[in-house]
């Protein structure tokens, strides 16, 4: 399956589940079985519960009409951010891809068309943050032009796309 058989639809409110489940994906680095972190209800909180659907997102869906991954922009402040944060006027996209869609390009639209979205809204860039685990990720994240801003002692780093 190739990436422009994806179908890209811009998120609602309806979308609040879905994109729950995402959120438990990038948790759990796509492994359904794994226990969650330590400080997931505060991730919960942050990225779902506080997403409002105006600050922007899109959902892959597969051409059976399965959803198939999703990216959502989220804004933080000094005080109230996500790991990404950079600063208040570059939002920070969360992503989560499922597993049985990995290696499609799923995550490469998705990364894309929220650099348009973000951009769109009048952001000067997108942030996003990637474990140290997940180098599989980081090197999307690179080859799409996001530069490292930072490394968190957390393990994690800190990656910003600036227009």
């Amino acid at each position: 399956m190739s990436a422009s058989e994806f179908t890209l639809v811009r998120t609602t409110e309806s979308d609040r589940t879905y994109i729950a489940r995402l959120n438990f994906l990038t948790d759990v680095f796509g492994d359904e079985h794994a226990d969650i972190g330590a400080d997931f209800l505060e991730d919960y909180r942050f990225y779902v519960k506080q997403w409002d659907p105006t600050d922007g997102g899109l959902i892959a869906w597969s051409p059976k009409m399965i959803p198939a991954g999703g990216a959502w922009l989220v804004w933080g402040n000094d005080n109230d951010h996500g790991y990404g944060y950079v600063s208040e006027d570059i939002p920070e996209v969360a992503i989560a891809v499922e597993p049985r869609y990995r290696g499609n390009g799923v995550g490469s639209i998705l990364l894309n068309k929220s650099l348009e979205l973000a951009r769109t809204l009048g952001a000067p860039g997108l942030s996003l943050s990637v474990d140290d685990g997940n180098p599989r990720a980081k090197k999307l994240y690179e080859r799409l032009g996001f530069q490292d801003i930072r490394h968190s002692d957390a393990g994690f780093s800190i990656m910003c796309y600036h227009f």
